[in-house]
């Protein structure tokens, strides 16, 4: 069940573990702005087994959703945070976090701005640093990230690592 929820996780937020941007109509920057939003499992054969799989272990025939939830808010860059992610089934009122995360983000759908070392102010995710160097994650996002990750919670490369590794031994049949 770990390999085929972790999929559909994917689907829905490979492209924010990436880095990339979101739409910023998206659950997951409606959740940043409003503290919590919800979305259906995306129409497809590896999120109705994974659907299966969870109506089987609650006992109940209920809907799964995607439950998105405002974390924390940065007080460096008010228009980003973090959001949890997690599946839920409402009739069981059971909540499956060990096939969720979080994520970093803002209210455009871009990732929080980075900092140049020895370079005042903050510049966008995707760019060069004037030294050619690419920015890093400022003193808030990393400890939002250092939080997360002594929770349990995996990195954006940890979380492509494993959905990588997944497919690929999916695909190959073992």
């Amino acid at each position: 069940m770990m390999r085929l929820s972790i999929r559909v996780l994917a689907l829905l937020l490979l492209p924010a573990a990436a880095g990339a941007q979101i739409a910023p109509d998206s659950p997951l920057v409606q959740a940043l702005r409003v503290g919590r939003a919800t979305a259906p499992l995306p129409p497809s054969q590896q999120a109705e087994r994974v659907a299966r799989h969870i109506r089987a272990a609650s006992g109940s025939r209920g809907d799964i959703t995607v439950e998105f939830v405002r974390v924390a808010r940065f007080v460096a860059q008010p228009a980003c945070g973090r959001v949890g992610y997690g599946l839920y089934q409402k009739s069981s009122n059971t909540f499956w976090g060990q096939f969720g995360g979080q994520v970093n983000i803002c209210e455009d759908g871009t990732p929080p701005q980075r900092a140049c070392k020895g370079t005042p102010g903050l510049v966008a995710a995707d760019a060069s640093c004037p030294d050619g160097t690419a920015p890093v994650d400022t003193a808030e996002v990393k400890a939002a990230i250092a939080h997360a990750l002594a929770s349990g919670g995996l990195t954006a490369e940890q979380f492509r690592a494993r959905y990588q590794a997944r497919r690929t031994t999916n695909e190959s049949g073992h």
